[in-house]
């Protein structure tokens, strides 16, 4: 229960800019009662996140969408002031090679830093990802701001056409009767895809929404054409 606090601390803390004040104090009223009260069932837990999940998902989506174009616009201005000289020419030689900062920050080229430039090169990367946001928060509050709440809306509308998807997942789980055991695994993967909006989870992409619909869609019609097959077939030799 505490590391599903934890996260829902950390989605309280890191909301992005202007996240509408009025969800983020019943956010933060939210997450007050449930860090005092250790008596609530891990499910209402869950339940209360993905609630607030539902909201924060446009904005987290259009935040990171705008951090990670000013990584690959300015990243580099923000990382290599805080590397050592040797590190530095590393970096470039890096470069050189076909590597960008991107590859770098996936942690891939790993075998080309020894372990000393790896743990140097983590710590700065902390550091660069405090300097980009705030490089981006000012940006989305003066000068980026319109582009900024277009995205949001825009991922807000994702978000109906997902939640569209998860409604009609969950109307098959409750239609079906024959198969409980398919019902169990649609509420288990609807449980897991709300879960990613609220870091509980891996984030969902409306692809693989679409993807489970039809998936369970045609696992039904599958369990449904072998339903029978199991039963012996009896045959009456006397009466033909």
């Amino acid at each position: 229960m505490q590391s599903t606090i934890y996260l829902f601390r950390y989605l309280f803390e890191h909301l992005p800019p202007l996240f509408p004040d009025e969800d983020r104090t019943k956010m933060r009223h939210a997450l007050e009662h449930l860090e005092k009260d250790p008596t609530v069932p891990i499910a209402s837990l869950e339940d209360t996140m993905v609630s607030f999940g539902y909201l924060a998902w446009p904005w987290n989506q259009a935040y990171q969408e705008f951090l990670a174009i000013a990584e690959g616009e300015v990243g580099e201005h923000f990382l290599l002031p805080k590397l050592s000289a040797g590190l530095q020419v590393k970096y470039q030689e890096f470069k050189a090679y076909g590597g960008d900062l991107r590859e770098l920050h996936s942690g891939r080229p790993a075998d080309y830093f020894t372990s000393e430039d790896r743990a140097e090169l983590c710590g700065a990367f902390v550091d660069m990802q405090r300097d980009l946001r705030e490089f981006v928060n000012r940006k989305i509050i003066s000068t980026d701001k319109k582009k900024y709440l277009s995205r949001v809306d825009n991922f807000k509308k994702v978000l109906e056409e997902i939640r569209g998807k998860l409604n009609e997942m969950v109307a098959l789980s409750e239609r079906e009767q024959d198969h409980p055991n398919l019902a169990d695994e649609i509420r288990a993967r609807v449980r897991s895809f709300e879960h990613g909006l609220c870091h509980l989870a891996p984030n969902p992409e409306f692809e693989a929404v679409c993807q489970s619909v039809d998936f369970f869609h045609g696992r039904k019609k599958d369990l449904n054409r072998m339903r029978g097959v199991h039963v012996p077939i009896e045959v009456d030799f006397y009466n033909d």
